[in-house]
């Protein structure tokens, strides 16, 4: 034992490590403000934003197959050379056609690494039996990560306003070539022939007569996974809640006349506060069902998004905006973790991959009808309207968790 706990340790920190480099994005709160400057209308960029979803859509599937079948430390490093790339992109052009070829580059990375890490450490923990500690190494991960997008954010306003707006994008490349370094420290522990699961069952995987596609299929064809398909969805519309209103809230900001810096501070509070709600998860996760967890995030979301659509100050605005760009944290750590517990080992990462598709394919459709609705009707109107999609999920998480043996899961939580 202990030999075994430093051995533990340090892949639970390089794992933190990796966490720390795939949400690293000193852009992010300000990439709106500086395509607005470069004369790239909202709606244009509602549409870049179509642009990078559909792109993650279209590769979703085959990368969660490629990691899968090579390892998902291959589609990492991918990934974050995708990213790089896309980094380069923005300091080298300024009309809306190449950002359209950035844009969609910077999707299809996003895909390769989607699931990948969640798939990797699962596996992982699997294969030292541990497990059981997921949800509390996913949330301290995800906080760590919360941390470093907060941070990065508050980064990126600091330089823009100090240096200029290349600054801020050499920085993002530079992040990213860094990550895929980090990634090749990271050990794959290859599992045995038999799929572990926390239900304590095991399962023989027929490898060789079944190829991971094939697999794949059978299984959403399978009651157990046809009966998945009802949460992706609802997860998706509590979603289409929240990351749009991320990217636009830039804007919202703006025409409140909040400057640049202020407006990064809001963003990095925002990741501060997940990475508290993230702490936080481990804890509600072992306590309360996806169920309870599911209901109450989406109501209190609900509640915040009409108060937001209010408008009745600057202070209430941004308390708002804090709170609903927080919560979700809990929402998606029991998501994720029960999401794990129906599936097996080998197709870990094609599963979540088909969870990102379906999120990806409503996010991206969300992104052009939010600025549509932004053009046209104003904030006011657009928030009632997504309000009404994020309380309309309950009823696909309620479907899977009354038609797929939620029982069996609550058995597992009370144990």
């Amino acid at each position: 034992m202990s030999t075994l706990n430093p051995l533990k340790n340090k892949h639970d920190n390089l794992y933190y490590s990796l966490s720390i480099f795939m949400n690293l994005d000193v852009q992010r709160s300000l990439f709106v403000l500086y395509l607005l400057q470069l004369g790239i209308t909202q709606g244009e960029i509602g549409i870049l934003q179509s642009f990078l979803f559909f792109s993650s859509v279209a590769l979703e599937i085959p990368s969660g197959l490629l990691a899968d079948r090579y390892g998902r430390k291959c589609s990492l490093i991918l990934g974050f050379l995708g990213l790089f790339i896309s980094g380069i992109g923005f300091l080298l052009f300024s009309s809306f056609i190449p950002f359209a070829i950035i844009f969609c580059l910077f999707g299809a990375s996003i895909a390769m690494g989607s699931g990948s890490d969640r798939a990797l450490l699962y596996d992982n923990l699997l294969a030292q039996h541990r497990a059981e500690e997921y949800p509390k190494i996913l949330s301290r991960a995800r906080a760590i990560g919360a941390i470093s997008l907060g941070l990065s954010m508050l980064l990126g306003g600091v330089l823009q306003d100090t240096w200029s707006w290349n600054s801020v994008y050499i920085c993002f490349a530079a992040s990213k070539l860094i990550g895929a370094v980090v990634v090749t420290f990271i050990p794959e522990m290859k599992l045995p022939a038999f799929s572990l699961n926390l239900n304590k069952k095991s399962h023989k995987i027929n490898e060789k007569t079944k190829g991971h596609l094939t697999s794949l299929i059978n299984f959403f064809r399978s009651k157990k996974g046809a009966f998945l398909i009802p949460l992706f969805i609802g997860y998706a519309l509590f979603e289409l809640s929240t990351i749009p209103l991320f990217i636009y809230g830039q804007p919202f900001f703006s025409m409140q006349g909040l400057e640049v810096p202020i407006i990064a501070g809001i963003y990095a509070a925002v990741e501060a506060l997940s990475a508290l709600m993230f702490m936080a998860a481990g804890f509600f996760c072992s306590r309360f069902s996806l169920g309870i967890i599911a209901f109450s995030t989406t109501l209190i979301a609900t509640f915040l998004l009409f108060i937001l659509s209010l408008n009745i100050g600057t202070t209430t605005s941004v308390a708002s905006f804090l709170l609903i760009m927080s919560l979700p944290a809990i929402y998606e750590t029991s998501y994720e973790t029960y999401i794990h517990d129906n599936i097996e080992s080998h197709i870990r990462a094609s599963c979540l991959s088909v969870a990102n598709l379906v999120n990806s394919v409503i996010i991206g459709i969300s992104y052009t009808v939010f600025g549509g609705l932004l053009d046209a009707y104003g904030f006011s109107v657009t928030l009632i309207i997504v309000a009404v999609s994020c309380f309309v999920g309950l009823l696909g998480v309620s479907t899977t968790l009354l038609s797929s043996g939620q029982k069996d899961h609550l058995k597992k939580q009370e144990a």
